[in-house]
């Protein structure tokens, strides 16, 4: 049972992600796109080396982990995570500023191959992206 000490937090923290949040002007994504999107990410989670992301709180860029045994109902649900990125927690959908597929990851497999994202992220949907030639980063929100 929750007491109402650990309510008032949890209403505290949701004023203040909501307040961040007004600070866009459009959100550019809804939480069924969120789980297409992971669904695709995690049928591809071989060419997925390395996803990072900003919550709209904080500056400080997160690691999101999608493995090819990530399952919806168990790792992630219909409006976030839990325990599936380097910040810990839960991370609700609504959080995610961004997310960013650099071109090279910091793992034994090497390089992205952005144009296999971009076609991947092109068959879920239409997304605000933004790339050069070191990423891919897709925006979820608008300023």
């Amino acid at each position: 049972m929750r007491t109402h000490k650990a309510m008032r937090f949890d209403a505290q923290k949701e004023r203040e992600m909501e307040k961040a949040i007004s600070d866009f002007s459009q959100p550019l994504m809804s939480n069924s796109k969120w789980i297409r999107l992971i669904n695709k990410l995690v049928e591809n989670a071989d060419k997925i080396l390395k996803i990072e992301f900003k919550k709209v709180q904080q500056d400080h860029i997160g690691e999101l982990y999608l493995v090819m045994d990530t399952e919806y109902g168990f790792d992630y649900w219909q409006n976030g995570f839990e325990g599936c990125n380097s910040i810990g927690g839960w991370l609700l959908f609504k959080e995610v500023e961004y997310l960013v597929f650099p071109k090279t990851a910091s793992n034994k497999y090497g390089e992205h191959y952005l144009e296999q994202i971009e076609a991947l992220l092109e068959s879920v949907g239409q997304f605000s992206i933004e790339k050069d030639e070191n990423r891919l980063k897709l925006l979820c929100y608008k300023k």
